[in-house]
């Protein structure tokens, strides 16, 4: 047979097609049929969320009976002590607390208080009592004082910081604070090659130091969207510079057990430890969330209005020995994110969908083999088209290419909703129809 009549041939189309697709294996189109496959087995799969975790909402009702956003820090001050009165485990805000909130009162009782020290009036026989009343003064209209007293009471409260995303250039500018460093990971081992590297970021932005300070730990409530930008992914570590910071699901998941930044044992390329407990992640350090379904009509996790336990109408006993998630759900307060079950899905939720993952084991896997298997499988099926194919007729090509297709969904979807693996053939089902498509065309 000649090359001028060869390449006519069902099976050089079927090799030529087949090229074609692997060059286009991450195109947009392909990664964008990927992505919607493991959506669907996202929503497919069945798993029961941690009953540990509880969501305290800052939602319209709360925004309505206690004021437009920011609110006063006395406010969550006040729900920090109502909280520890009813014995929390642990308590998690996602909102940031990166400026000092100075009421506008503050600043001229600080001017009357520098005008009587220095002046005749402090001379005065009214002098101690006019210090007295200033001093109560500035202790009622300083917020950040009493947030910063309750949080050192409580001892079991988290706060957020973000971390910029972007290759760190040179060394950076200043050291972190001492309250910021505290929660560095230093339990690091590079176990999955050179290329086996968190997200990097530049820069950190952290609660001010009078609250983060008196925090019990932080971590930082990034998040790192797909291309479509959806996310599906929990960074439970990142980098800066020569350091490793923790999520504020993993730092919560480990004060949940009782465990510090430095019981965290973190396998760069592989996954991280915490106590017993073993979560895998991407080459990124990146962990495939599990995104609860609601049950009964009900959400996944027992959602509470803030002003509803602010103003007692809920007791904090309700929340004896879990572990409370405070975040706006607001529409306007931050925001709202793309997941696999929800187009507008808050911060705080998608907190708690995570921290759940990593407490019960639910999430989902990318072993390394996988890569050999669906190249395994993408070669199969090419020479299914460039072999088999050409040889068959009409209708049992027809039988033969549909079964095919319906394993590779199959097993796909099989895989998903019962090992949370994630194997992706979506690339080897386009070849297939598009294949058989062409070739029974061209026939």
């Amino acid at each position: 047979m000649s090359i001028t009549t060869w390449w006519k041939k069902d099976g050089f189309i079927g090799l030529v097609l087949a090229l074609v697709l692997l060059l286009l294996s991450g195109s947009d189109l392909i990664q964008s049929l990927e992505r919607k496959a493991y959506d669907f087995g996202v929503k497919s799969a069945s798993r029961v969320p941690s009953d540990k975790i509880a969501v305290i909402a800052i939602d319209e009702e709360s925004i309505a009976n206690l004021g437009r956003w920011p609110w006063p820090r006395e406010i969550h001050a006040k729900m920090l002590d109502t909280l520890s009165a009813g014995h929390v485990k642990v308590i998690a805000y996602t909102a940031f607390f990166f400026e000092p909130q100075v009421d506008a009162g503050l600043a001229y009782i600080y001017k009357i208080a520098d005008l009587a020290a220095n002046s005749s009036l402090h001379q005065s026989p009214d002098a101690d009592k006019l210090n007295t009343l200033l001093l109560d003064a500035m202790s009622s209209l300083n917020n950040d004082a009493k947030l910063s007293a309750s949080l050192a009471a409580a001892n079991n409260t988290l706060l957020a910081m973000f971390l910029n995303p972007g290759e760190a250039q040179g060394n950076p500018d200043q050291a972190l604070p001492d309250y910021v460093q505290s929660n560095a990971l230093t339990n690091v081992q590079l176990v999955g090659g050179a290329n086996a590297l968190p997200r990097a970021t530049n820069k950190v932005f952290a609660p001010i130091a009078s609250l983060g300070a008196k925090a019990m730990a932080m971590g930082h409530l990034n998040s790192f969207p797909d291309a479509d930008g959806a996310v599906r992914s929990e960074a439970l570590v990142v980098s800066y510079y020569d350091q490793y910071y923790p999520s504020l699901a993993l730092m919560l998941a480990a004060k949940s057990l009782n465990l510090s930044a430095k019981d965290i044992q973190v396998n760069l390329g592989e996954g991280v430890r915490i106590g017993n407990l073993k979560v895998a992640t991407d080459a990124q350090m990146q962990m495939h969330s599990f995104f609860y379904a609601d049950r009964a009509g009900k959400p996944a996790f027992s959602v509470d209005s803030f002003y509803d336990v602010y103003s007692g109408k809920i007791p904090a006993e309700k929340y004896k020995d879990k572990i409370v998630l405070i975040g706006a759900t607001a529409t306007g307060l931050g925001t709202l994110q793309v997941t696999p079950t929800s187009s507008d899905m808050a911060p705080v939720l998608i907190l708690a969908h995570s921290l759940s993952s990593i407490l019960q084991g639910d999430y989902f896997v990318m072993p390394a083999w996988t890569s050999l298997v669906e190249f395994a499988v993408f070669l199969f099926v090419a020479l299914y088209l460039i072999v088999l194919l050409p040889r068959l007729k009409a209708a049992m090509a027809a039988g033969v290419t549909a079964a095919i297709f319906v394993a590779l969904l199959v097993t796909h979807f099989v895989l998903m909703t019962t090992q949370l693996l994630w194997l992706q053939l979506m690339l080897p089902a386009v070849l297939l129809l598009v294949g058989h498509l062409l070739l029974t065309t061209k026939r």
